[in-house]
């Protein structure tokens, strides 16, 4: 975001202590652009939305493709490359329980499985939940989140190089159904209230 030549956030890096660098600030500060600040501001939470659906659904494939391993062995059959993956999105998740590299096939069943963390259901809901809470009642927000949840799934696809397992295909369809009807419902309230 370009003021005059100089950048209108400038003064987040001044150290305020003198009344010259207090000036400045107060100065650069006038100059911030409420719909840049805006844009920027929807794009952070596009952002976030994107990571937080990508690292589920790069969690539901991995732990899908670790089920299929055969009963009882654990990740350490698994590439080094692939529990890494699983290791850097586990984190975005909230998931908590046993580490990934020690779960057996039968674990990565249940973890995807219809009550399981990563089932359809849960994974779609903790999905939409994030979106829907993070917009807080902003509809513009929420947009973003949505288009964030879809730039997300998007990217765990070209990550695994084809179309993703049916597993995910159906928590993005349940995703985007929870958030258009929250948008639905947003926008129906607006009209609403000016009405």
């Amino acid at each position: 975001m370009q003021v005059n030549n100089t950048n209108s956030l400038d003064f987040l890096s001044i150290n305020p202590n003198s009344q010259t660098n207090i000036d400045k600030i107060k100065e650069s500060a006038s100059k911030v652009n409420a719909n840049e600040l805006t844009r920027g501001y929807y794009m952070q939470f596009m952002q976030q939305t994107l990571d937080y659906s990508n690292g589920n659904f790069n969690m539901q494939i991995g732990l899908t493709s670790l089920s299929f391993t055969n009963q009882g062995s654990s990740a350490s059959d698994f590439t080094q490359g692939l529990k890494d993956l699983l290791n850097q999105n586990i984190n975005i998740t909230g998931y908590n329980g046993k580490p990934i590299g020690d779960l057996s096939s039968q674990e990565a069943s249940n973890l995807i499985s219809d009550n399981g963390y990563f089932g359809i259901n849960n994974t779609a809901n903790r999905i939409a939940d994030f979106v829907i809470n993070g917009a807080g009642g902003d509809v513009e927000k929420l947009r973003s989140g949505l288009e964030g949840v879809k730039n997300g799934f998007s990217q765990a696809e070209a990550l695994w190089g084809q179309s993703l397992p049916d597993i995910s295909q159906q928590t993005m369809g349940k995703t985007l159904d929870r958030l258009n009807q929250a948008i639905m419902e947003l926008s129906g309230n607006a009209i609403n209230v000016t009405a």
